[in-house]
């Protein structure tokens, strides 16, 4: 529970932050499929989650510039054997919570350390696999020299308020990585000019 609460006032604070580097014209639509997961879960054991994210971004950034991402949203899909992790546990939704997307770029890297996060939207879950939907995120960063900017989905931060049939409040902090080499971009590039 403290770590949850430690987590949730970090991510929080930097709202304020990124909200200075708003896109002057935030039009472009950025988007990525699926990019792969390992999370660590609370008891310690590696479960596997899908990203689908996007968010909105400037047509262009001037070289050097400051500029925002919002809208960061999605969802997170954990595979069958994290579902089962949690239902098994007794949890049967999502109350809210937050999901921080560290939303990463070489030619454009990000101007905070810890990106406002976004909202998770209620839900009950029934069978199939475990979806945290989640938006309103923001990321701030800083446009290099030259040349384009691709953005790769990095870390996520999964602050999970639960639902139990019987009332019991269960909070999780789950975070996730991808894993090495992968090949997963927002699309399309960003070019600096």
């Amino acid at each position: 529970m403290r770590v949850f609460r430690s987590l949730s006032l970090a991510l929080a604070t930097t709202a304020a932050l990124a909200g200075a580097a708003a896109p002057a014209h935030a039009s472009t639509a950025f988007h990525v499929d699926s990019a792969g997961y390992t999370c660590q879960f609370p008891d310690g054991s590696p479960q596997t989650a899908t990203l689908t994210a996007g968010f909105t971004g400037p047509d262009t950034v001037a070289p050097g510039a400051a500029f925002g991402l919002s809208d960061v949203s999605g969802s997170v899909t954990l595979s069958p054997a994290a579902s089962a992790w949690l239902t098994g546990r007794g949890i049967d939704g999502l109350l809210g919570g937050r999901v921080a997307v560290f939303v990463e770029a070489v030619n454009g890297p990000r101007s905070t350390d810890n990106p406002p996060a976004a909202t998770n939207k209620p839900a009950t879950w029934g069978p199939g696999p475990v979806v945290v939907e989640f938006a309103g995120g923001r990321s701030s960063h800083t446009a290099g020299a030259s040349g384009t900017i691709t953005f790769t989905p990095g870390q996520l931060i999964l602050l999970l308020s639960l639902h139990r049939p019987d009332g019991t409040p269960t909070f999780y902090s789950v975070i996730c990585r991808p894993p090495a080499g992968q090949d997963a971009a927002f699309t399309p590039a960003l070019p600096i000019t």
